[in-house]
């Protein structure tokens, strides 16, 4: 029986060949961005529609199903701000597939639909049923489209934005369906990770240039470069793949100590640093603050504050730190310093009053009060995806707000409540599990980053809302995820706990 056991742990656990086929696949995937840059920036037009199409042919043909995932997602995000460009005028950017007059789908549109299709033709059934209710949000979704009826909403309008943003949760049933094994999915979460050092790259290169790296491809790309006041007028290079540096933080966070992990740590560790790096350089104190806070989490709960990690951590941090300081890559001092000055200078004391920084007070005591006086014209019920509710949506006053604003008070209750329900059934299956499960560690860092985005996003960013972008939510993403690794733990308690009574019955 104990060979038995061993057998199974071993089939459960990674090989040579997996941590090779992550080294390969994550070169292979900067590689396929790259000549997927040279399409949209510098190939003559109409080349891009003929590339990605083949792209999506090699998707229906291959059987690295999380690689395809990773790559159409990543190029939503606008990693190192390619791609970044959306309006029709824009002769460079990814393509735009006209079906007929006045509809057309994106690429991302496409991926989910082929996505779609191939889970029903070749995908693989559940074990489990939706344990923590993702079906709910279908008829969430119903709920706001009966409140757009009652409103009014145009047929262009719905077309080309909460449909075309509702249709991104089908990968609730595509991704686990085409991404249904413990290697695939730890190996989805590694795609992530080089397009960090790219991002902070770019960053970088802003700074150091004073131009952005798109025009090395493209010279008519027309891109604003900020300068800040209170980092001293200097350019602030924002990150424009801030979803992919945030995505990267969770997932180094959840492979650091997770027996699947398919690299040496110092490699996670280097990610981990990379990112907070990348999102200090950018000076965005909302996701500074939400950085550490699931820092702050992640070592109290998670490592349980083992020295190791933040020894490492500190050795790693400072090795990175000579390096680029000895380089002269750039003015890391003056970089850090005026980073630091745009944090700490949103609100000051002065003259025995508070005084906010002029962004942030126009925010308060112009945007909010517009915002919420249209708002209480329908509290209860919301505006749902009606015209209203685009013409009054001001994405930068928070979540909670723009979640009264499409569901009202109504809206906001049953989202409190799923999110109640998603920590009660994965706290429920982390203490059923315990430290024998493999995933339990994994599950942790998961609520670890879903709490980070729900901590901050709640009051600065639209997180509380149904989609309505071609842009994958990132909360919504670490849910599939959660609902991968709750099954992968329930099948490998459920097995351990079969062979553990065999076990008994032939002793």
């Amino acid at each position: 029986m104990n060979i038995l056991i061993d057998k199974y742990i071993k089939k459960m656990g990674h090989t040579k060949n997996d941590n090779l086929d992550v080294l390969i696949k994550s070169i292979g995937i900067l590689v396929l961005f790259w000549i997927s840059v040279l399409n949209v920036y510098v190939f003559p037009l109409g080349l891009d529609k003929v590339f990605f199409v083949f792209l999506l042919i090699l998707f229906w043909v291959s059987k690295s199903n999380y690689f395809w995932f990773a790559f159409f997602i990543i190029i939503i995000y606008s990693p190192a701000g390619f791609f970044q460009e959306s309006s029709a005028e824009d002769l460079r950017r990814l393509p735009i597939y006209n079906i007929f007059p006045r509809a057309s789908l994106s690429i991302m549109d496409l991926f989910l639909i082929v996505a779609l299709i191939k889970a029903f033709v070749k995908g693989k059934k559940p074990v489990f049923k939706d344990i923590i209710g993702m079906k709910s949000i279908l008829l969430f979704a119903a709920y706001l489209s009966i409140i757009s009826l009652f409103y009014g909403v145009s047929m262009k309008s719905f077309i080309g934005q909460p449909l075309r943003g509702m249709f991104f949760y089908t990968i609730f049933i595509s991704f686990p369906a085409l991404v249904n094994t413990k290697r695939d999915t730890t190996k989805f979460l590694y795609m992530f990770f080089p397009f960090v050092f790219q991002e902070l790259f770019s960053q970088g290169y802003l700074l150091y240039t004073g131009e952005y790296i798109q025009s090395l491809f493209h010279a008519d790309t027309v891109l604003i470069v900020y300068r800040d006041k209170l980092m001293y007028g200097s350019i602030r290079s924002l990150a424009p793949g801030y979803s992919i540096v945030v995505l990267a933080f969770v997932f180094s966070m959840i492979l650091y100590d997770s027996a699947d992990r398919m690299s040496p740590k110092p490699y996670l560790l280097i990610v981990m640093i990379i990112c907070s790096i990348s999102i200090f350089v950018s000076a965005t104190r909302q996701s500074i603050l939400m950085f550490a806070f699931m820092f702050i989490l992640y070592v109290i709960f998670v490592t349980k504050s083992k020295p190791s990690f933040i020894v490492q951590l500190s050795i790693v941090l400072l090795l990175l730190l000579m390096i680029v300081d000895f380089t002269n890559i750039l003015d890391l001092n003056y970089t850090l310093s005026a980073s630091f000055n745009r944090l700490t200078g949103a609100v000051q004391y002065q003259n025995g009053t508070l005084e906010a920084e002029d962004t942030l007070e126009f925010r308060l005591m112009v945007r909010l009060p517009n915002l919420w006086n249209h708002i209480k014209q329908s509290l209860i019920l919301g505006y749902g995806f009606s015209d209203l509710y685009f013409e009054y949506y001001d994405g930068h006053i928070g979540g909670i707000m723009i979640a009264l604003l499409q569901s009202g008070i109504t809206g906001l209750v049953l989202y409190f409540l799923y999110i109640v329900k998603i920590y009660r059934v994965v706290f429920s299956y982390i203490k059923r599990f315990g430290s024998n499960i493999s995933i339990t560690t994994t599950l942790k860092s998961l609520l670890v980053g879903i709490s980070g985005l729900l901590f901050l996003n709640a009051f600065i960013n639209p997180m509380f809302v149904l989609n309505f972008t071609s842009r994958p939510q990132e909360f919504f993403i670490l849910l599939v995820l959660i609902y991968q690794y709750v099954n992968f733990g329930k099948l490998e308690y459920i097995i351990k706990k079969r062979l553990k009574e065999a076990r008994v019955r032939y002793l």
